[in-house]
Formats: structure tokens, sequence, C-alpha cells
């Protein structure tokens, strides 16, 4: 293993037992609690210690990953104010991630303020997609594997990602989305698009494809779908006697 594989291992360990020393809650009642917890962190001030020392001394000497790095950094070719600004960033940002404290605009993610209440929610998905019948049997027209060129059957480069995310949950009721995936599939052969069901039953990990164009107009209308019902033609509609 070489040296600075060595330093950057070493790093992280101390880095880690520094964290969870100083981000514990009521840290001085479990170190008089619990004498296996001040043992550890005894460990880990004296690991941490070690590291700070080491790494001290290894770039006085000129030698090691921090005095490479800070060099390398110092020689790159962009203004000294943008130096500083980076640094301080970088540095706030660390003491942050350090301390777990998240305070706007270090360390922050918004997603993570709040917790979201929790919901029993039905064993089983639905999710409504649209498919067609090629040679007697049904194919899905899978809208986010559309979006990958890899992954596509149909569409490949002439369908976006941001257009797959967009018709396969934000705005998947729209029919000017519907019309298009119509049309481009009429240019591949394929005259009609139907909706169908596609369920995942979490307690059984079985996974269901449902062709009947009735039923997903029923689960269309009654369940709670994620981000809301998808769009059906008139034809399908119209062949089930319902209206919207």
């Amino acid at each position: 293993m070489s040296r600075s594989v060595k330093e950057i291992v070493f790093s992280l360990v101390a880095l880690s037992l520094i964290m969870s020393v100083v981000q514990t809650d009521k840290l001085f009642f479990y170190i008089r609690t619990y004498p296996l917890f001040k043992y550890f962190v005894i460990g880990s001030i004296l690991v941490s210690g070690v590291w700070i020392v080491w790494s001290v001394r290894d770039y006085l000497h000129r030698r090691g990953i921090y005095y490479y790095c800070i060099q390398t950094f110092r020689s790159l070719a962009i203004p000294r104010v943008a130096k500083m600004v980076i640094v301080f960033v970088f540095s706030a940002n660390l003491l942050a991630i350090i301390l777990g404290m998240a305070r706007y605009p270090f360390y922050d993610v918004g997603m993570f303020r709040w917790s979201t209440k929790f919901t029993d929610k039905e064993k089983i998905d639905f999710q409504p997609k649209y498919y067609y019948w090629q040679n007697g049997r049904y194919r899905i027209l899978d809208l986010r594997n559309e979006g990958s060129f890899l992954l596509a059957e149909q569409l490949g480069l002439s369908y976006t990602e941001e257009f797959a995310f967009s018709a396969a949950f934000h705005h998947k009721g729209k029919k000017e989305n519907f019309e298009f995936l119509s049309q481009a599939m009429k240019e591949r052969g394929v005259d009609t698009l139907w909706v169908g069901i596609h369920s995942v039953n979490f307690e059984t990990r079985e996974v269901a494809f449902d062709p009947d164009i009735c039923k997903a107009i029923q689960i269309n209308q009654t369940v709670d779908l994620y981000y809301g019902p998808i769009y059906i033609p008139e034809y399908q509609l119209m062949k089930c006697g319902t209206n919207k």
C-alpha cells in the first residue's frame, strides 16, 4: 500500500472518530456513565492527535498528500481572491460537517430539514402505463426506459430525458404528451396505444401487468396514484363506454 493511500485511510479514520466524539449529545454524561464509551473517547483523542502531529510534521518536511494538494492548489493560475473564496467555502463546509451543524449555505440539504410524517401505504402500488400489441403480445412503452439510449426500445435519440421524466410523472395527464407519443409510435408502425396497469405487490414482491383497458380506466380514476392519473385516449374511453 502506497504512502498516499495510507495517509488518506488514516485521515478518514481520524476524521470519523473526531466527528463521532464532537457530535455526541450529552458527551460528558456518557463519559461518566459508561466506562467503555470513555475508553472510546480517549482512544479517539489519541488517534486524532497522532494524525494531526503526523500530518503537520509531513507538511513541514514538505512531503505527504496534504503538502502536495496545498502546493498544487497554490500553483493554479486563478486569481488570489478566488482562491481565498474557495478555501473559505471548503473550510466552512468541512467544519460544519465535522460539527454536524447544518447552517445555510454550508452543509445544508433542504430536503432533510423536516421529516415526512409516516403513513401506512397500501401494499400494492399501481402505475398506469401505455402499451401496444405486437404479434399477438402486449409490449409496455416504459417512458422512463425510453429516456435512456441504452434502455430505449422504440424512441431512442428522438426522446429526451427531460421529456421522459415529464411524460412519466409531472405531466403524464396532459393530452399533448400522449399525442406526441402516439405520433412517434405511428411512425414506427404502432397504430394504437392503450393504457394498462403495471402493479407491484410489496408484500409478495409480485410484479404484474394487466392489459385490461377498462380496469385501467377504473384504477386511473379511483386510486391515489403517484403524480396523479395518466391521460387515457378517447378511443379507450369509448370502447369501455366510459365518459371523462
